[in-house]
C-alpha cells in the first residue's frame, strides 16, 4: 500500500490505524496531523485507518518572529 507522508512516498506492507503509523515514524512533539486535508484530532488517532494514496502531513509548529 502506498502513502504519502509529508509529500515523500511511503510503501506500508498492510494497512494500519493512524497511531500505529505514528508509532512507527516517532514524529517530534508537538504536532498535528492531517489526512487529505483534513486534520485529525489526537482522539480520533487509534480510530483512523490510514487508506491507499492517503496524504498524510505532519505539521509541528514553527516559533521565531
Amino acid at each position: 500500500m502506498i502513502i504519502f507522508v509529508n509529500q515523500v512516498r511511503r510503501e506500508l506492507s498492510e494497512s494500519m490505524q493512524l497511531d500505529e503509523l505514528l508509532h512507527e515514524l516517532q514524529p517530534k512533539n508537538p504536532f498535528a496531523i492531517s489526512i487529505n486535508s483534513q486534520f485529525i484530532a489526537k482522539a480520533h488517532y487509534a480510530m483512523t485507518m490510514v487508506q491507499e494514496n492517503d496524504s498524510i502531513e505532519i505539521i509541528s509548529p514553527v516559533t521565531g518572529g
